[in-house]
């Protein structure tokens, strides 16, 4: 969210309203934590440990077992789970099993394609109630839906066009399909459309035109891809947006040292989001990603340049990045990322185009005998760094932070920390606890944020959040979540919200 003024009088009031929804939101975390924590001493009760050596994991005990001795044949097709099918399924049914269509060759490409179309969709309904306490801005409380359908168009195993549309919603915050109850436009909205959101193909060129190489030792493996599609790197902090591109990759080339090196580069000429939430339809942006796996860390390495040709947007973009596990430290995975933003003309108001280098560091463990996570993530800008392109709907650089700072790219329900930054530092540290083989799961966090600017308007955030997921057969799954944050010299805001998620 772009920072807002926040002083005068109504900085520091938390209302009567607010103060009621805060504390059944605590409390509910209260109930939370403590029925973990009785349910770990009758864990540990059971097993005449003491309470304290078996609290921990919060989540539900994984032990590894030993191998076999005896022979385990291999299950027969009536022995294997059920597959849930898709909304729709033509041809070879996805992930199934027996006998594959043995296709036709195309002429000319001497190809062999084997048509499958699956269409398959992601269902979000939500009742949600939201305050970030910012001044002027009202409590939102609605009914909203987001529904992802697709179809893809599988030629081969490398070939394919998909197909994504968004009824519901018209990927603006404000466009959603929703009934409000609470807030500035009560009343019942439709964003019903038809409007294409993805649609590219990608594929290999030695597997789309095999006749170039029958002997099959021309390098010729070039993946690509083109048409309108999401792009993600640097977990999203570098780009997170939907553009219209032109791409290749190669990976597996050979280098020393490393067991594989991808390079890939992309030129998009339409739709990049500028982080003002306008389409632009004048830029081009030129790519070039590059990822390396050596024995101790996988590197990245990312660049991107925008030509703006309507204004005074150029502005030059990198990102580097180093993950590893540390074995001397317990196993403590890790993340260092550094992402720069450099506005080549001028910095654009907004949070557009600025100057600015956001350094961040993830941390996570799984305590021994679960596969629980704990983590804790710190971030630190030194002026204001933005993102190459972000989709209206997403949240700003620090949206993989952690939940606080996660928007849930439905209508208006934003990031309860805001998620910019400018001259900021900032930490979330939680736990991801499971049970029910996987099929629940709650994360308990804490973080905060402290702008240090002395630029423009800004202030510290300090929050607590929870989310809970329960899947319930194998096509719904429902999540809980809820937050309070105490703002200096603003309001404390507040929220929560109930999803449905149908996935078909």
């Amino acid at each position: 969210m772009a920072k807002i003024s926040l002083h005068g009088d109504a900085g520091n009031r938390v209302t009567g309203r607010r103060r009621g929804t805060a504390e059944r939101l605590i409390g509910l975390t209260a109930a939370l934590v403590l029925g973990m924590a009785v349910s770990g001493i009758a864990r540990a009760a059971e097993k005449g440990a003491k309470w304290y050596s078996s609290f921990w994991p919060l989540g539900e005990p994984v032990y590894v077992e030993a191998l076999k001795e005896e022979y385990v044949p291999f299950k027969s097709t009536d022995k294997i789970p059920h597959r849930p099918a898709l909304f729709i399924e033509l041809g070879d049914p996805f992930l199934d099993t027996g006998q594959l269509d043995k296709g036709f060759v195309v002429p000319i490409l001497g190809a062999v394609w084997q048509p499958r179309f699956w269409s398959y969709f992601v269902n979000r309904t939500v009742l949600q109630s939201f305050d970030n306490g910012i001044s002027g801005n009202e409590r939102e409380t609605e009914l909203a839906n987001r529904m992802d359908l697709f179809a893809n168009l599988q030629l081969t195993g490398t070939e394919k066009i998909l197909l994504g549309l968004r009824p519901f919603d018209n990927n603006q915050p404000g466009r959603f399909s929703r009934h409000t109850f609470e807030g500035a436009d009560e009343g019942t909205v439709n964003e019903l459309n038809i409007d294409v959101e993805t649609l590219f193909f990608e594929g290999d060129v030695g597997s789309l035109i095999p006749n170039l190489d029958r002997a099959g030792i021309t390098p010729i493996d070039f993946g690509f891809t083109v048409g309108r599609q999401p792009i993600t790197f640097q977990e999203g902090i570098l780009i997170n947006d939907t553009v219209d591109a032109l791409g290749f990759v190669r990976n597996n080339l050979p280098f020393p040292n490393t067991s594989n090196l991808r390079i890939s580069g992309m030129w998009a000429w339409d739709r990049l989001d500028r982080n003002d939430r306008l389409r632009g339809a004048e830029e081009n942006m030129y790519a070039l990603f590059t990822a390396v796996d050596a024995s101790v860390s996988t590197y990245n390495l990312d660049l991107i340049y925008v030509d703006d040709n309507t204004g005074d947007g150029d502005a030059f973009y990198v990102g580097a990045s180093a993950i590893q596990r540390i074995n001397s430290l317990g196993g403590l995975s890790t993340a260092f990322r550094v992402n720069s933003s450099f506005a080549l003309e001028n910095e654009i108001a907004g949070n557009a185009v600025g100057d600015g280098t956001l350094f961040t560091v993830e941390l996570s463990k799984t305590p021994h005998g679960s596969d629980d996570i704990a983590y804790f993530n710190t971030f630190v800008s030194a002026g204001n760094f933005t993102q190459a392109g972000r989709e209206a709907v997403n949240g700003g650089p620090l949206g993989n932070t952690g939940i606080l700072f996660a928007s849930p790219n439905l209508s208006l329900y934003g990031s309860e920390i805001n998620n910019f930054v400018d001259d900021t530092a900032g930490f979330a540290a939680g736990y991801q606890a499971f049970w029910d083989n996987k099929r629940r799961n709650l994360i308990l966090e804490v973080a905060g944020r402290k702008d240090f600017g002395s630029a423009g308007p800004n202030f510290d955030s300090l929050g607590l959040g929870f989310q809970l997921q329960q899947a319930v057969g194998q096509y719904v799954q429902l999540q809980l979540e809820g937050f309070y944050t105490f703002n200096d010299e603003a309001s404390d805001g507040s929220g929560g919200r109930f999803e449905v998620l149908f996935v078909y």
